[in-house]
């Protein structure tokens, strides 16, 4: 593991190296472990970084619209491999979220991506385009990078599927439009507005309609292999999908035709990408950059790919001047707390850190926790203190961070991160509180939520009313499989709003007995999108009957796979519900876009905590 790690600090290095050119996306030999300096040698020869402009003005002229001393802001327009998530999430990262560490104060990231959409979905679904177009200013950047949602089909189609040029079959993106697309099911729809080239088109000329500067960035690549090579469809070369007459087509091909006929420039990052997850081979690559598929990024890819997009941008001499060595400690998210934790609970948490341009180039970086903490690379060994080398001068890692209190007190402190030779790159505060774990009796609420039954079951010594729906309409129950179990779920409308409607819920109460109180540690439901991709929801409890004062569980909205029942679980809480009070608890489901026939579903939903009797 740890060759593979300096490998990806020495792609890193190489790109620096990168000059403009035409750097491809096609195939070639899968990578099993060559030495990191050989791998460097072939990044620097393939040239990640590409323009696809002949003339080198473009970069000129777009670098010398900016002084180093004005403020300029950066728009990012894609999706779920560029978004921003929250800590609710990890170890799972957007690359856009990593681009801000490696600009000066002048620069300021606005980051439009959004899961799940295509260049299709994002153009047309309010909130997203209207309101990223809104925002843009004379001199503003704006980064382009679609293409993993361009590529879904069947039921999909309609709102998200495009092909690189044209859906009858044609490769030339400039002449798809004055007829109907025929994949299209409402058979009112112009090919063209199921063309990725159309599209990007659209975006470019609009974005330079505003004032603004398009860059294009190809997608990374997908974690697909076969007979020890990585497959053309996970560099977005794409064949028929389903019962589809022709090929999608090459994405990242499209793109380059774009940025060679409007002279946009060009970062490759799918040839990038490609050479980097090579470099590690299909089973290191998926447990050391992909999280939690063979599509997303965790820490270590994101800020790697992120190092791509700006070497890319540096090599045609855009916003050059902006760009900062980052030797000092990037850390990610910047501080750590977990509040009140039971005396004896473990949990940890998930921080990424990085720094690059370090002195010297190589060596060993050590990190240590303070008292009540202790630190793993793979959340199976934990230490107070972790030695781990890098080399060709970057360090950059996902660390899990455990908080294990073990008295009733306040644990605050620094984890501190030196590099060999005794230099202290930086610190994260971390903070926690000991609390006493209740005595009493264990004790849980149980909805099923099947065959369209609301009631309730409980273990223990506490009341849980049947469940209430508030202004959702049930659909037909759907038969899914929880925790390995296949069973009728329940299933609400989630269409009724595109946003957080208060008025719009599924409740679940629950009463503390006369006797003593109720102490919540663990909040958990089973839940999924069904009927659409693009179910949100939040939770949120409240010890209020009117709903004042709610706390929300989720740090960020819950996105959920089509039909598959994941488990969404809320551990280590210390709520306290009092003698005779309840605790009211909510799930706010709506669907990110205008639709109908959309449902969160939803399955054993349980409370669960200890009862202390009153003496």
């Amino acid at each position: 593991m740890k060759n593979r790690f300096l490998m990806a600090a020495g792609l890193l290095a190489a790109l620096l190296l990168s000059a403009c050119g035409g750097g491809g996306s096609g195939g070639g030999a899968a990578g099993t472990g060559a030495s990191s300096s050989a791998v460097a040698s072939s990044v620097a020869s393939s040239s990640v970084a590409s323009s696809s402009v002949s003339s080198s003005s473009l970069s000129s002229s777009v670098a010398s619209s900016v002084s180093s001393s004005a403020a300029v802001t950066v728009h990012l327009l894609g999706d779920s491999t560029m978004t921003t998530y929250t800590e609710d999430r990890r170890p799972q990262y957007g690359w856009g979220e990593k681009l801000g560490m490696f600009f000066n104060g002048s620069v300021t990231i606005k980051n439009w991506a959004a899961g799940g959409r295509s260049s299709r979905s994002f153009y047309y679904e309010t909130g997203k385009w209207d309101a990223a177009k809104a925002a843009i200013n004379t001199g503003d950047y704006v980064i382009i990078q679609f293409g993993h949602n361009d590529q879904k089909y069947g039921t999909d189609y309609n709102e998200y599927g495009t092909y690189a040029y044209c859906s009858d079959g044609t490769g030339n993106g400039e002449s798809c439009t004055g007829a109907l697309d025929a994949i299209d099911s409402t058979g009112t729809v112009d090919k063209g507005l199921h063309s990725y080239y159309q599209f990007l088109k659209k975006y470019v000329t609009e974005v330079r309609a505003k004032g603004g500067i398009p860059i294009l960035m190809t997608p990374i690549v997908r974690n697909y292999w076969a007979s020890g090579a990585m497959t053309a469809e996970g560099q977005h070369n794409v064949p028929i999908k389903g019962a589809e007459t022709f090929a999608r087509g090459d994405y990242p091909a499209a793109m380059k035709a774009i940025a060679t006929t409007y002279s946009v420039p060009l970062v490759d990052i799918t040839a990038g990408t490609k050479t980097l997850v090579e470099s590690y081979g299909a089973t290191a690559a998926g447990t050391d950059l992909y999280y939690p598929d063979s599509t997303h990024l965790n820490g270590t890819y994101a800020t790697l790919v992120a190092k791509m997009a700006v070497d890319g941008l540096k090599s045609q001499n855009i916003l050059k001047d902006y760009i900062i060595s980052v030797t000092s400690l990037l850390a990610s998210p910047s501080t750590l707390a977990w509040g009140d934790r039971y005396v004896g609970d473990t949990s940890y948490k998930s921080l990424n850190v990085s720094t690059f341009d370090l002195s010297p180039a190589s060596g060993t970086v050590t990190l240590t926790a303070p008292s009540g903490y202790k630190l793993s690379l793979d959340k199976t060994t934990w230490t107070g203190t972790l030695d781990v080398a890098y080399g060709n001068g970057a360090f950059t890692r996902t660390v899990y961070v455990q908080f294990a209190p073990t008295a009733v007190q306040a644990y605050n402190g620094n984890l501190t991160v030196v590099i060999s030779g005794g230099a202290t790159l930086g610190s994260v505060a971390l903070s926690g509180s000991g609390i006493a774990v209740p005595s009493g009796v264990s004790t849980y609420v149980l909805w099923k939520m099947n065959d369209n039954a609301l009631t309730a079951t409980t273990g223990g010594l506490v009341t849980g009313s049947d469940a209430v729906v508030s202004n959702l309409t049930a659909g037909s129950v759907k038969a899914l499989a929880v925790d390995g179990v296949t069973v009728n779920v329940n299933r609400y409308n989630s269409t009724t709003s595109t946003a957080h409607d208060a008025t719009k819920y599924v409740q679940f109460t629950v009463t503390a007995p006369a006797s003593g109180s109720f102490s919540i540690n663990t909040i958990s439901a089973w839940l999924a999108t069904s009927g659409g991709a693009n179910t949100r929801a939040d939770i949120e409890y409240s010890l209020n009957a009117d709903f004042s004062g709610s706390v929300r569980l989720n740090a960020a909205d819950l996105t959920f796979t089509t039909d598959v029942m994941a488990k969404t679980e809320y551990a280590s809480l210390a709520i306290n519900v009092p003698a005779n009070a309840k605790l009211y608890l909510r799930f706010f489901p709506w669907y990110s876009s205008t639709a109908t026939g959309k449902y969160l579903a939803v399955s054993d939903v349980k409370i669960s905590g200890i009862v202390t009797t009153s003496p």
